[in-house]
């Protein structure tokens, strides 16, 4: 619990400003909290855009947290601007995270540890790569991790 106050102040220390977010940013990857948001060094908090995974205690949770930890963590990632609000209701910067030229929450999707939501067909309004998520997750495995409930 201290590990984790201590990580978030000092994310927020050396966290820029608000305007020096507006573009793509680049940062390395301290934490990652779960399948769909991570800690960037000297940027804070962030949300991938357009994907949702399993919550913790949820069916494919772990896997969804060990995917993303072996893509992101530690690695220098680019955040990428392109949906319609900057910041969701827990101030979480909203970004897309490419990682050596690929798109992580694609990743996910493609590969059954999240599903393609938070966009237009939810009332989000639709992010730039909304449409091949989409697609994505249509053509996603049917051996997901959990079976629909």
């Amino acid at each position: 619990m201290l590990a984790a106050s201590l990580t978030a102040w000092l994310l927020a220390a050396c966290s820029p400003g608000a305007d020096d977010l507006t573009g793509e940013v680049d940062g390395v990857v301290v934490d990652v909290v779960d399948g769909d948001t991570i800690d960037v060094e000297g940027v804070g908090r962030v949300r991938l855009v357009g994907v949702d995974t399993p919550e913790i205690g949820d069916c494919g949770y772990g896997e969804a947290r060990a995917q993303l930890a072996a893509l992101v963590l530690g690695e220098s990632v680019v955040l990428v601007p392109g949906g319609v609000d900057d910041r969701d209701r827990y101030d979480r910067l909203l970004r897309y995270v490419d990682v050596d030229g690929m798109d992580a929450g694609l990743l996910l999707i493609e590969e059954g540890l999240a599903v393609s939501r938070y966009d237009s067909r939810d009332g989000y309004g639709e992010h730039t790569r909304e449409q091949e998520y989409v697609q994505a997750d249509a053509g996603a495995t049917d051996d997901r991790l959990c079976p629909a409930g």
